[in-house]
């Protein structure tokens, strides 16, 4: 399928030979990310997304899925936000409309490390005669510039930052670090939550966040082992405020979590919700999913629990906190005595830094 419509799109260059080229637009270069797949993909690819968006000559619409679009809900340089609706053939004929409506002059292909069906096709029904995306995935002859590849190895941000390359000068630096804006109305709501479980202290005030959903069963952990590491915790801070988060599905196993370690579950109703609770934790502590990737784009020291070999890929993206791979192949066969000594260190780390401002204000 994938070799169809790389036919396809080469077929669609061909037909393009001889018809005039449209003129440069005057407003500049119309350019479409895609990205209508989960939450996670979307976070690691802001900083991306930034890059490429405050590039000169460049307005930058993305399409989104209704999962991920609400990550892009705040951010000013992303121009427009297209959802690409799958329930239906009418639902996914209406997505198509209003992207071609939009002409664009280039698509780029949000998939680094493989080619997707999916990304393909939508590249061929959005009409761009421009087309981005990366070397090495069998789709050499149908992009418009390629950027260059990775080891798979590398970790998909870095993959992701090759797709800025024909946008900025060759020796701009470029941060692809994931970035989530929020608004001032979200932080506040969210302190405000917080504020209502903080442990009064005298010294630095810590709160620690701990998530226990994740998408897939493999990165499921014991409730027993959540505990454990709480109680390690506060081990060495007696005085930590624990809340306890959760996908709407798991709300029961979050409060049974809670009351067993005298924490406080917090339901959050939307994604934006979660991602300003998280913004404002001072530690995390989470399986790898969507929410350890907004975690890292807050800056949130953090614990995130991978399973074996994806650290390299999918761990923490030059943010403060430790990757924490399990032995087996899945989250089960981590110990909780590791995952509690590594959440103490974060924490003694944290303790002394947050001690050292407080002497020196």
């Amino acid at each position: 399928m994938v070799r169809l419509l790389a036919a396809l799109l080469r077929l669609q260059d061909w037909a393009r030979t001889s018809a005039p080229r449209a003129a440069r637009r005057a407003d500049g270069e119309r350019v479409l990310f895609l990205r209508p797949d989960r939450i996670g993909d979307m976070i690691v690819s802001t900083g991306v997304i930034r890059t490429i968006a405050a590039a000169p000559g460049v307005q930058l619409d993305v399409l989104a899925s209704p999962a991920n679009a609400p990550v892009l809900a705040r951010e000013p340089l992303v121009h427009e936000v297209l959802i690409l609706n799958r329930h239906g053939l009418a639902k996914i004929w209406q997505s198509i409309r209003a992207m071609r409506a939009r002409g664009y002059d280039t698509v780029i292909d949000c998939m680094p490390t493989a080619p997707s069906v999916t990304t393909l096709m939508i590249m061929l029904a959005s009409g761009a005669r421009r087309r981005v995306g990366t070397l090495g995935r069998g789709l050499d002859e149908i992009l418009s510039p390629a950027a260059p590849s990775l080891p798979i190895e590398a970790h998909i941000v870095d993959h992701l930052a090759l797709l800025a390359t024909p946008f900025v000068p060759s020796d701009a630096t470029i941060d692809p670090s994931p970035v989530i804006e929020l608004g001032e109305d979200e932080r506040l709501a969210a302190e405000a939550r917080w504020a209502a479980h903080d442990t009064p202290v005298s010294g630095p005030r810590c709160r620690l966040l701990v998530n226990i959903s994740a998408g897939k069963t493999a990165r499921h952990w014991p409730i027993a082992s959540y505990a454990d590491v709480i109680a390690a915790a506060r081990a060495i801070a007696p005085s930590l405020t624990v809340c306890i988060v959760s996908a709407p599905h798991d709300r029961e196993r979050g409060e049974a979590l809670a009351s067993l370690t005298h924490g406080h579950y917090l339901a959050t109703r939307t994604l934006r919700d979660a991602f300003a609770v998280v913004a404002q934790a001072n530690l995390f502590f989470t399986p790898d999913t969507s929410l350890a990737h907004a975690a890292a784009a807050f800056r949130v020291p953090t614990v995130d629990l991978l399973l074996a070999g994806n650290a390299s890929q999918w761990g923490l993206y030059r943010a403060p906190g430790i990757n924490l791979e399990c032995p087996g192949d899945s989250l089960e066969s981590l110990d909780a005595r590791v995952a509690s000594e590594t959440l103490q260190q974060l924490l003694s780390a944290f303790l002394e830094q947050s001690m050292t401002t407080a002497r020196n204000a």
